[in-house]
């Protein structure tokens, strides 16, 4: 089987290549792996299911000298990936290998002028320069957001009748006045800096740190967390390593050790109700979310059995949603409030 990868800005960046479908059918279950490239030098890559990437991949493209939106093939043997530049394609106007022409006889030499061609912005200096999406859009993409364009780079995360927009900009990339027009429409604006840089950045913005992104990454692997979760820190006016800290304090006080269950709840909540899924095609969406097939294949079980009867089961390995989550939590408090009301009548009896 082999499959096109193409690499993104966070993939030279990082040396890393995300877990698509076939990636994580192929690794499945596994924390490291061997890739091999053309010429069958091996690299040993970490297999990270929580942040949804392999990682290890640095030395292959910088030996392929390998850039943006240029791809690699993908071809599975065994228990081996192995690694294939895909071709360039000739840059426009490349002239094609001419024939020979008849010998003529020699022409005088001609005295040769060089001409330096003025940069390009001189003759436009209008036109801006192109930059990178920062390296944190990866990130940002696991916790539901989409990169819009910029800078300022914004982003969007769509919550069924609202969204939640963040407008994010580097440092040197411009100034707190080109946030303004984005705060007046409603998105929330920060910069975008290293924890070390905190002390540095204007008064009265927001600030996003990436150590934080990663550090709410890897808290999201264990607990459920959502756009929501970030655009509470967004609301408080910073994302950094505090912040998420006190959060995560929160979430193993609110949750304990059903954050796994509730990771599954959340899940099967962005399905609509009446929908048939597979437990093999859930299993694969929650290895997203940072769940094992065991916890899922336990929480359907539970699931379809009273008092949540949330799903049904069709046949083996194929259910059901029989309603929407929302709506089977609030029966269940119904029926929890009304055992605990006859518990009392009992008791006083």
């Amino acid at each position: 089987m082999t499959t096109r990868y193409v690499l993104t800005s966070a993939c030279i960046q990082n040396g890393t290549m995300t877990l698509t479908l076939s990636l994580r059918r192929h690794l499945q279950g596994r924390e490291r792996a061997r890739f091999v490239d053309e010429d069958g030098e091996v690299y040993e890559v970490e297999v990270d299911w929580k942040a949804g990437v392999v990682r290890g991949l640095g030395p292959y493209y910088a030996k392929r000298r390998l850039a943006v939106n240029e791809a690699v093939l993908l071809h599975f043997r065994g228990e081996e990936v192995e690694l294939q530049a895909a071709p360039r394609s000739a840059p426009r106007g490349e002239p094609k290998e001419a024939r020979p022409a008849p010998s003529l006889p020699p022409e005088e030499p001609k005295r040769r002028v060089r001409v330096t061609p003025y940069p390009k912005e001189v003759l436009f200096p209008h036109e801006p320069k192109r930059l990178e999406p920062p390296g944190v859009s990866e990130d940002l993409g696991r916790l539901g957001f989409v990169l819009e364009g910029g800078p300022p780079w914004v982003y969007k995360a769509s919550l069924g009748r609202r969204q939640v927009v963040l407008a994010l900009l580097r440092l040197g990339e411009g100034e707190p006045e080109d946030l303004k027009p984005f705060r007046r429409q409603g998105a929330y604006t920060a910069y975008l800096a290293p924890e070390s840089q905190k002390a540095s950045l204007p008064e009265g913005v927001g600030f996003v740190s990436p150590e934080a992104l990663s550090r709410l990454l890897r808290l999201k692997g264990r607990f459920p967390l959502s756009s929501l979760d970030l655009e509470d820190l967004l609301r408080q006016g910073r994302v950094d390593l505090e912040a998420v800290e006190a959060l995560e304090d929160r979430l193993v006080a609110e949750f304990s050790e059903r954050g796994a269950f509730a990771s599954l709840l959340l899940l099967l909540a962005k399905k609509p109700m009446g929908e048939v899924f597979l437990l093999a095609d859930l299993e694969a969406e929650a290895l997203e979310e940072g769940l094992i097939p065991e916890v899922v294949r336990q929480g359907v079980e539970t699931l379809a059995q009273p008092p949540f009867l949330l799903l049904k089961r069709l046949s083996p390995g194929e259910f059901l949603l029989r309603q929407g989550v929302e709506e089977a939590l609030e029966d269940l408090m119904a029926f929890a409030q009304g055992l605990k009301a006859r518990l009392s009548r009992v008791r006083s009896a």
